[in-house]
């Protein structure tokens, strides 16, 4: 297996971007690429990588923020992923109105991406999963040969995902975590848009809000991010 993952903090918020890269073909994948993301692109070059597609967990402006910036530094432009059921959050701003911090949106996506289909990276496959609840259009990214999945904004270590923005629920939050993250086996590391990784099982035993010993009513919340 030649498949390498690379993870950068980057951006007031600090959120976690994500490469994954071919070392025999030099193709990568980037994820959500957020504010300040010239280590990312120095890592690129240094690699001699092509970014052959820039895929997006959901569509909330600090995961996209980067995104202009980056397709002005490459060579050729890459394909672009995003759900569908993100695409008018994606348009209005990405939510940024919410924070008074308007974000002008980038090219619209020219990759719909749906539940259940399979990217593929050198000799890798990376499977889509469609998890609404922090937004209507969240998918997560599981990638068998790393025994990881990238999970944006719908779980973190001892965490989730805020649900009072718009298109937000946490019934459909805690379903999702439950049915797409919850049936990947126990040691899968799980990497969150922000925050360090963590893993199914240990969200599994200990997360006060959808792990096994939540007893937390919908009123009782305290999200975070």
């Amino acid at each position: 297996m030649s498949l390498q993952i690379k993870v950068f903090c980057a951006g007031p918020l600090q959120n976690n971007v994500i490469l994954i890269f071919d070392d025999a073909s030099k193709e990568c994948f980037l994820f959500d690429p957020s504010f300040g993301i010239e280590d990312i692109l120095r890592v690129i070059d240094q690699n001699r990588l092509t970014v052959k597609a820039v895929l997006f967990t959901h569509g909330h402006f600090d995961h996209f923020a980067g995104l202009s910036y980056l397709l002005s530094k490459l060579p050729a432009e890459p394909g672009i992923g995003l759900h569908a059921d993100d695409l008018a959050i994606w348009r209005d701003g990405g939510g940024s109105r919410q924070f008074r911090a308007l974000i002008e949106p980038p090219c619209d996506p020219n990759i719909m991406l749906e539940d259940g289909q399979h990217l593929i990276l050198g000799n890798s496959e990376i499977e889509i999963r469609h998890t609404p609840g922090h937004s209507p259009g969240s998918v997560i990214y599981y990638i068998p040969d790393l025994n990881t999945a990238i999970v944006g904004d719908l779980i973190f270590h001892r965490g989730i995902g805020r649900t009072d923005l718009d298109g937000g629920s946490f019934k459909s939050l805690q379903e999702s975590v439950h049915r797409r993250v919850f049936s990947l086996p126990p040691e899968t590391i799980l990497i969150p848009g922000h925050g360090p990784n963590t893993t199914v099982g240990e969200e599994m035993e200990n997360n006060p809000y959808v792990g096994s010993h939540s007893d937390l009513k919908l009123d009782d919340q305290d999200f975070s991010e």
